[in-house]
């Protein structure tokens, strides 16, 4: 024990109310909490004996007042972690990682090399477009027995949609082909840092069994908060999807976007349906009922009940989730305000909340609604 640890035990046991006296002080003086606030941060800073990042080059301010902020620290390149793969089975799951490269190709490749080293029996398919494919990435991964990079021709689409159903089916049946179970659908510009995440996603499907009523359906589809909404119409996000096989073929059908408005009734575009837009992740899980032979009505009761007895949302942070897009640096955009009584995202314990009381409900009074303005959709 050093002589400073010693000199400390000493006065903690022989002058207990001095201690708690100077404690008071320490805790409830305000000159004295700036004078500790550390306005640098050292992202690897031992915290608990353990450093939580290798090494970081850069430097981190924080002249907060009237906030309280706390960070997160995420290691851009592979080689700064130190993460052991998982202990499961997870041989029938495959990753896709579905999307363009253009301008995400390091990111995507250090994605691939933290998969590959986190998930090591888990197929990992990486669909995307034959023209911003290069071969430097296919060179790299040539030898990886448990990658399969997927060239798609694009389409020509005037919608994202169908960009995205395209490439996400066909990783999808690449992984039919290999008797895959189940597949955790994600983007190019997402990424999974925890390592038991997979079996966690098993788990819940496991402990939610789908409703009795919809025996057809296999299994759940389980979806992220980030960006699934409480208050849109069928906003089921389309981010990050986990289910079976048959399933995720069957929600990312590759039938195009204006065929299928057709035969689902719905006209041609721009379509709305009680004042919500039939664009985007509204209308494949819109289109994923209907292909189910499922009645909607495109109200936030419908909505909400489809939650309760088909789907499940997992908070983000509970596979440390990462999306690096749209404000990336403000982790909570979707999940926390503290502003207003609008809360956008349905996060796990509003799920949860849903789940387990037949009458539970938000405020109708937040639905998100749209219009037509010079032949274009407007929220």
């Amino acid at each position: 024990m050093s002589f400073f640890k010693k000199f400390k035990f000493i006065i903690k046991s022989n002058f207990p109310n001095l201690v708690r006296f100077l404690i008071k002080i320490r805790d409830n003086n305000n000159f004295l909490r700036i004078l500790k606030k550390s306005f640098f941060l050292s992202a690897s800073k031992k915290v608990h004996g353990k450093k939580i990042i290798k090494s970081e080059k850069g430097v981190l301010l924080d002249f907060s007042i009237d906030n309280y902020v706390s960070y997160t620290f995420r290691p851009k390149k592979s080689i700064n972690s130190e993460f052991s793969s998982e202990v499961y089975d997870n041989s029938s799951t495959a990753i896709i990682i579905q999307g363009p490269l253009y301008g995400l190709e390091n990111f995507v490749k250090e994605t691939l090399l933290f998969y590959s080293k986190i998930f090591e029996n888990v197929l990992i398919i990486l669909s995307t477009w034959e023209d911003e494919c290069k071969k430097e990435i296919l060179n790299e991964f040539k030898d990886y027995e448990n990658i399969k990079i997927i060239q798609n021709i694009k389409p020509k689409t005037a919608f994202n949609v169908d960009l995205q159903t395209l490439s996400t089916s066909e990783a999808l049946n690449f992984a039919k082909e290999k008797n895959i179970k189940y597949c955790l659908k994600t983007r190019t510009d997402c990424r999974v840092y925890k390592k038991n995440s997979i079996f966690f996603l098993k788990n819940l499907l496991k402990n939610f069994p789908v409703d009795k009523n919809y025996i057809e359906f296999n299994e759940r589809i389980i979806s992220s908060s980030i960006d699934t909404r409480k208050y849109r119409v069928y906003g089921l996000s389309d981010i990050l999807l986990f289910s079976t096989t048959k399933n995720l073929i069957k929600y990312f059908d590759k039938k195009d976007y204006k065929t299928s408005l057709i035969e689902m009734g719905l006209g041609s575009y721009p379509c709305l349906k009680n004042d919500i837009a039939v664009i985007n992740e509204i209308f494949l899980c819109a289109r994923y009922l209907k292909m189910n032979n499922l009645e909607i009505n495109w109200s936030l009761d419908d909505w909400w009940n489809k939650c309760r007895h088909l789907f499940c949302v997992v908070d983000a942070n509970s596979i440390d989730f990462f999306w690096y897009k749209y404000e990336w640096k403000y982790e909570q955009r979707f999940s926390t305000n503290y502003t207003s009584d609008f809360e956008q995202s349905m996060q796990y314990s509003d799920w949860l909340n849903l789940y387990l009381n037949s009458d539970y409900k938000f405020n109708t009074d937040f639905k998100e609604k749209w219009k037509i303005k010079d032949g274009l959709i407007e929220q």
